[in-house]
């Protein structure tokens, strides 16, 4: 017997509707920290969501997982077939001074992305491009104060877990740091 369709899919700031033809995980918001508060607003807008595509998962008996690197292409373990690849998310960071160094992370600690009755992927692993992920990788932005950052991560399947056909739902923070 075949394994249901499995469809991972996260967009961040909106959820969206789709067909019930596979799985559909969506939503991983975006939300933005500073570590200091200046005269100016900082903007972070979506440009591309980070998608994690439609999926079919044939053996769960152990951890599986998909990644998609910021600015590369989606990779999964032999035990899960692609149906339609993800696609790492674009955000554009504005009203920054050209300046000022800046880095960014995500706490992935207790990200995943779910159903309301607790059934979840956990997201890991963040990458980022340009690689602004510690100090020494800090990059400024251009003389427009913009910055636009790729976003990647990995997800993870839950060893002997059932995936139903929903939409799963999480979010993460990228915290922005200058």
């Amino acid at each position: 017997m075949r394994p249901a369709p499995t469809a991972v899919h996260s967009k961040s700031w909106s959820v969206i509707n789709m067909k019930k033809i596979l799985i559909y995980l969506c939503a991983i918001l975006l939300s933005l920290h500073s570590n200091e508060a200046l005269s100016y607003t900082h903007d972070g807008v979506e440009i591309e969501p980070l998608y994690f595509g439609q999926i079919i998962i044939t053996d769960n008996s152990a951890i599986r997982s998909c990644t998609i690197p910021a600015g590369g292409t989606m990779t999964c373990d032999s035990q899960i077939t692609i149906l339609q690849t993800g696609q790492y998310g674009v955000f554009r960071l504005s009203s920054f001074d050209p300046t000022v160094a800046i880095w960014a992370s995500v706490d992935d600690s207790a990200t995943t992305l779910s159903l309301p009755d607790g059934t979840a992927f956990d997201v890991k692993n963040f990458t980022f491009a340009p690689d602004i992920n510690s100090i020494g990788n800090a990059q400024t932005p251009g003389a427009d104060g913009t910055l636009t950052l790729k976003i990647g991560a990995t997800l993870k399947t839950r060893a002997g877990v059932t995936y139903d056909l929903a939409p799963y739902r999480g979010t993460f923070d990228l915290q922005i740091n200058y």
